[in-house]
């Protein structure tokens, strides 16, 4: 309806120029043309026409084309401030990002380390255990040896003086030959090499 009404008051105001025309042709001079011969009337109701269509114009057009020109402008600012927030929120997710990534190859590599040491440090405790037991078995093994080697010491002694004094009752019990003699003595040596043998197989 807005449109309307401008639209029907251009087209009146374009019939005032044409009525001044009609008005001034009573009064012109035959053979000339109110288009070539200037006329103060038409003059004025010429800028008077151009100014309320120009009156009109910026009533009904003009404003509602800035207004749209400035919303237009409106929404590219907000769009290109939405765009730059989004690239900043965008650069600092990424920055964080890139963070966190670093962050995590760091405590990768500090566990991977961690977890070398306490391999190392636990292989070297093996070992060491491993070489005290050794250490401790060698020596209750020899211990064990030198126990064994004592008593086979003192049993063959005690062995040896036994049958020295069974020899030395038989000699005296009765005299010996040469014979005799050799025949005790090689079994008093086989008395002893029984009894060395029976101590070591103990």
């Amino acid at each position: 309806m807005r449109r309307v009404i401008p639209a029907v008051a251009t087209g009146w105001l374009a019939l005032l120029p044409a009525a001044a025309l009609a008005a001034e042709e009573g009064g012109e001079a035959p053979g000339g043309s109110a288009l070539i011969t200037p006329s103060p009337g038409l003059f004025i109701w010429t800028v008077i026409t151009f100014a309320i269509l120009l009156l009109l114009l910026w009533k009904t057009a003009w404003k509602p084309l800035l207004a749209a020109v400035e919303t237009r402008e409106r929404g590219i600012r907000d769009a290109q401030e939405g765009a730059r927030k989004d690239r900043e929120q965008a650069a600092a997710m990424l920055a964080e990002q890139r963070d966190l990534v670093a962050q995590a190859r760091r405590e990768r590599a500090e566990a991977l380390a961690a977890g070398q040491r306490d391999a190392e440090r636990l292989k070297a405790e093996i070992l060491d255990e491993a070489r005290r037991q050794k250490e401790d078995l060698l020596k209750q093994a020899d211990a064990q040896v030198q126990a064994g080697l004592r008593q086979a010491r003192a049993e063959l002694r005690a062995t040896t003086a036994e049958a020295a004094i069974a020899v030395a009752e038989k000699l005296l019990a009765r005299s010996l030959d040469d014979t005799t003699q050799r025949r005790l003595v090689e079994e008093h040596l086989a008395d002893l090499e029984r009894s060395r043998s029976g101590s070591l197989a103990s």
